[in-house]
């Protein structure tokens, strides 16, 4: 029994197996989740130290380098870093690939816990997994002209549990407000003739505030609790609380202090469009659709519109979902329109409807099936996975083409039409599924990639080969079927197609095979010339419509000036024509928590969605203007994703010389001569000399003999002095449903001070009142903001962006400057940033690309039985490399882990046109036909075939290559690389590839049968 006779008794099951698959497809398209990029683990975990007011040196000593210590010995850990300032510090830790990061998270969890005991009391310790979930998708501004205490309970109290609630929901932060709070503003002047201390103020007013059960009573069959309540309903009671003084002659609190409803001071500042505002940030949790949350979030918005209060409005600061939304409607009109240039090629070869037909219903029928292979992997819809549909558009309908191919040419010649589909499935069903299967082996190594680029790059590859495989088992089963059903004999034999020119040419390279050979090398070796000049990248550059401004005032800058300093940056982004809507953080930062500088923050800048420029063209123009205005204020500037992308990979910054060693100031002396020798190279943008100065501090230095006398201790000093200017929280009191702190302190005019410290007056036992500095020398210091450490080592880092430039360029330049450069002894100079994640990914995909194409050869030495033929095929990658390479070096477009991977895919693509020629001319051979004559004949029947698969590729990937729409940037190299390579690889096989055979198997005997 045929094949074709076992499909034809089985038509009702394929019939209903193929409507089943589709349908299922279909129902699997409106439930895939969609993302703007795929669902990666990161085999990176975070953990937050924090220690108030602790200067960076404390901090570090006490908290960072005992944390840092305890983590590095923990099983997978490869690498620490750490960044310590004041109050706080950032660990992160970086694992061996294939970690299980819920396991590792828990064994750093239980480390922290064993190491708490041994850490200042006070020091909070939080540990993290980063995710691409842990960043917001959407940022909605709480703003108006309402105080920023209602703002902030709108946000937090209204808006959050709305938002809370929705499916798919993850994080929902709150940034920015005033925190509300009940003020005990104690005047000093007041309180000290009545000789009190503050501590005692404090007590007291906690002691009147207790609210607590004390038992039960039975009163008429029921059991009521007791509670005893101080005044904790109205303020106006508690200015009547007793804080010392005689029973006589008692000093309520009313008589040294001013009770009222106020806010905690401001440690961090938020804003949109210029104006003081509570930002939400929402994230979704892994695997959870991000456009259907955020339609749910914009639902939420519309709903409480109307009962806002008076002042109060909401807007989208920043949307990533409806980026997504354009992104993945982008690509998928590229999969529609790349489909249908792929059946116009048919139609225009075989100019037959109903062979057109035939092979068109491999596309919707494949496509469909895919859909329902990434729901059963549990795959997204994303930019990489619709990327890898898109970049198969044309070769999901190849295999079609050749069946159908094979079929009209039997048929057109007056051959009945089943009989000419059994004989052209015969024929082609080896040849056909093995060219496939190569297409499939080039990107079986990609599971061995680790890092963002594996991870990203898996996801296409996954839907690509899903799709090609899938394609095949069409193309062996419905198509054969449709060719029966409809094609039809013409009335008088169809002559075979002519190709006269080819046919010339072709006679001419036969003759000639050597010379032939020799100018493909020369043609080789000239695009190698041109292609070795191509610039190389990361990851391709996205255009988002959105960026962020992370900016940093001068070290130590009062928040109010940096306040001011950071709103006259906002301005002038906020004033370019394509700016949307802005928000800006101070203090903080967009993201998972962070040690974020009082005095550094950032800005999210929304971009209008029609606009003429690009984001990179907005970004230069707005550096240009912020230096030029706020000179003192360093800024980066970077598209959003790609700052989350940097920040889960663990390399923010592309450029990045680290400094490292045992003397700290020996690394700061030095630093700033890196920065200055790199400062003009060409393309290196927002450089950065890694010293950022000194924070000042004041330091009292107590003399313990004369606190002694007076009964004091060093802690009784530092208590007095917190509770007067930091303020204690002394109680908790019942608000409009929610509990508000209680804070006594000084008033705002007396803590605020700059000539408080000679004021103070330090209350002894007996109720004498002491001047501080009588008992304690003023110290002015000012000590490093920021350390930082790598492996336990210190370390400083130069960094820089790019702009208008390649990483290869810009990191080659810097690596020529360096060499120059003599560090001190003790010193140790290493680059690194994205070029260590460039060069892994590099390395990786280079030998993913040896082992595709030994998978290559393996597949091919199998199906011809020898050597030489496969080795033959394989001799025309070369070309298609170096072509797809020098296409890329013609545009400015740089070898990046997208173009690599089209490097990768043109091995397979190259091989399954060679399969196509050699194996025809080995059933050739095997009939008794000299080298000469098969591979001539061979080349006649298969031109038409291989032109029509290559067009239906070149074609399918040309509404990539364009790069039109947002998201297209992803897959443009790939495409290009893919195009150039191509074209030139489809010339070699026709022409070169059959002189090739002709002078290296004239001599071989013929092959037993048709391979």
């Amino acid at each position: 029994m045929s094949a074709l006779d076992f499909l034809r008794r089985h038509v009702p099951g394929i019939t209903v197996a193929t409507v089943a698959l589709c349908l299922f497809g279909a129902l699997s398209l409106r439930t895939l989740p969609s993302g703007l990029y795929p669902e990666v683990a990161f085999p990176r975990i975070v953990v937050a130290a924090s220690l108030p007011s602790a200067s960076a040196q404390t901090l570090q000593l006490s908290v960072t380098r005992p944390v840092e210590e305890g983590l590095t010995t923990l099983p997978g850990v490869r690498r620490v870093r750490s960044r310590t300032i004041r109050g706080a510090a950032e660990l992160s830790l970086w694992f061996e690939p294939g970690t299980d990061m819920d396991r590792a998270l828990g064994l750093v969890n239980a480390r922290l816990a064993e190491l708490r005991g041994d850490l200042p009391p006070g020091t909070d310790l939080v540990a993290e997994r980063l995710l691409p979930s842990s960043f917001p998708i959407q940022t909605v501004a709480v703003s108006g002209s309402a105080p920023p205490s209602v703002l902030r309970d709108v946000a937090l109290y209204t808006l959050r549990p709305r938002l809370a609630g929705l499916p798919g929901v993850g994080r929902v932060e709150v940034l920015g407000g005033d925190v509300r709070e009940v003020e005990v503003i104690v005047d000093p002047a007041r309180m000290e003739s009545t000789k009190l201390e503050l501590a005692r103020v404090a007590t007291a007013l906690s002691d009147a505030l207790r609210q607590e059960p004390v038992g039960r009573v039975d009163v008429r069959y029921l059991e009521n609790l007791l509670v005893v309540s101080g005044p904790v309903e109205e303020l106006a009671a508690m200015a009547e609380v007793v804080v010392g003084g005689t029973p006589d002659s008692p000093v309520r609190l009313g008589d040294i202090a001013r009770v009222e409803e106020g806010h905690a001071d401001r440690l961090s500042l938020t804003s949109s469009d210029g104006r003081p505002a509570a930002l939400v940030n929402v994230g979704r949790r892994p695997g959870a659709d991000a456009v259907a949350l955020a339609t749910a979030v914009q639902a939420e918005l519309a709903a409480l519109a109307p009962s806002l209060p008076p002042g109060v409005t909401m807007r989208m600061a920043y949307d990533q979902a409806a980026l997504i939304s354009r992104a993945v409607a982008n690509v998928r009109d590229a999969v529609a329109l790349g489909g249908l240039l792929t059946l116009v090629v048919v139609g225009l070869f075989l100019r037959s409807w109903k062979a057109t037909l035939a092979a068109a219903a491999a596309l919707p029928a494949t496509l469909l099936m895919t859909f329902a292979a990434m729901r059963l992997a549990h795959e997204g819809m994303n930019l990489m996975s619709l990327g890898g549909l898109a970049v198969a558009i044309g070769l999901v309908v190849d295999d079609a083409v050749v069946v159908v191919e094979a079929v009209f040419r039997r048929v057109a010649a007056g051959m009945e039409r089943w009989t000419a589909t059994a004989e052209a499935l015969r024929e082609i069903a080896l040849p056909v599924t093995n060219s496939t299967l190569t297409t499939v082996v080039v990107f079986a190594p990609l599971s061995l990639l680790s890092g963002v680029s594996g991870q990203f790059f898996s996801a296409l590859a996954f839907t690509l080969c899903v799709a090609v495989l899938l394609s095949l088992a069409v193309a062996l089963t419905l198509t054969p079927l449709l060719c029966g059903w409809l094609l039809r004999p013409r009335g008088s034999p169809h002559p075979a197609p002519a190709h006269p020119r080819y046919l010339r040419v072709l006679l001419g390279t036969l003759r000639s095979p050597a010379l032939t050979l020799g100018a493909a090398a020369l043609a080789t070796l000239a695009l190698f010339f041109v292609a070795r000049g191509v610039g190389t990248g990361f990851l391709p550059e996205l255009d988002e419509g959105a960026f962020v401004v992370d900016y940093f005032t001068p070290t130590g800058t009062a928040l109010s000036e940096a306040d001011r300093l950071s709103r006259t940056v906002e301005e002038t982004v906020r004033g370019l024509p394509e700016v949307e809507v802005t928000s800006r953080r101070l203090g903080a930062e967009l993201g998972p928590p962070t040690a974020t500088q009082p005095f550094t923050g950032d800005i999210t800048v929304k971009l209008r969605e029609r606009r003429s420029r690009t984001s990179q063209e907005i970004i230069s123009e707005a550096r240009a203007r912020v230096e030029a205005i706020a000179p003192g204020v360093r800024v980066e500037f970077i598209e959003l994703l790609q700052d989350i992308l940097s920040d889960l990979e663990g390399n923010p910054d592309p450029v990045e010389i680290k400094l490292q060693g045992m003397d700290l100031e020996a690394l700061r002396a030095f630093a700033p001569q890196v920065a200055e020798r790199l400062q003009d190279i060409p393309g290196l943008a927002d450089l950065y000399a890694g010293v950022e100065g000194c924070v000042p501090e004041l330091h009292l230095d107590v003399r313990p003999e004369l606190l002694g006398r007076l009964g004091l201790t060093t802690r009784d000093v530092s208590d007095q002095l917190r509770t007067a200017l930091f303020g204690q929280i002394v109680a908790s009191v019942p608000r409009a449903g929610r509990l508000l702190d209680v804070r006594v302190h000084w008033s705002d005019a007396a803590r605020f001070d700059p000539q408080v410290l000679g004021r103070l007056r330090l209350r002894t036992p007996s109720g004498e009142a002491v001047p501080l500095e009588s008992v304690a020398r003023l110290e002015r210091v000012c000590l490093p903001s920021e350390l930082l450490s790598d492996n336990l080592r210190p370390l400083v880092a130069v960094t820089g962006r790019l702009e208008g430039r390649d990483l290869g360029g810009v990191t080659a330049d810097v690596e020529a400057r360096l060499k120059a450069l003599t560090p001190p002894p003790g010193v140790e100079m290493r680059l690194g940033g994205q070029r260590d994640s460039q060069r892994e990914a590099f390395l990786a995909l280079v030998r993913v690309l040896m082992l595709a194409t030994f998978g290559v050869l393996l597949v091919l030495t199998f199906h011809f039985r020898s050597l030489l033929l496969p080795l033959l095929i394989l001799a025309v990658a070369p070309i298609a490399l170096v072509a797809g390479v020098g296409v890329l070096r013609l545009v400015g477009e740089p070898l990046n882990v997208s173009s690599f991977m089209g490097c990768i895919l043109l091995v397979g693509l190259v091989v399954k046109n060679g399969i196509l020629l050699i194996d025809h001319a080995q059933a050739a051979r095997a009939e008794g036909l000299d080298a000469f004559t098969a591979i001539e004949r061979a080349a006649l029947v298969r031109v038409r075939p291989i032109l029509m698969t290559t067009l239906a590729t070149l074609l399918g990937l040309v509404p990539l290559a364009l790069g039109l729409g947002t998201g297209a940037e992803l897959q443009r190299p790939l495409a290009l690389a893919v195009l150039g390579g191509l074209s030139l690889s489809t010339l070699a096989v026709l022409l070169v590839l059959p002189a090739a055979y002709v002078l290296l198997t004239r001599h071989a005997p013929a092959p037993g049968d048709a391979g």
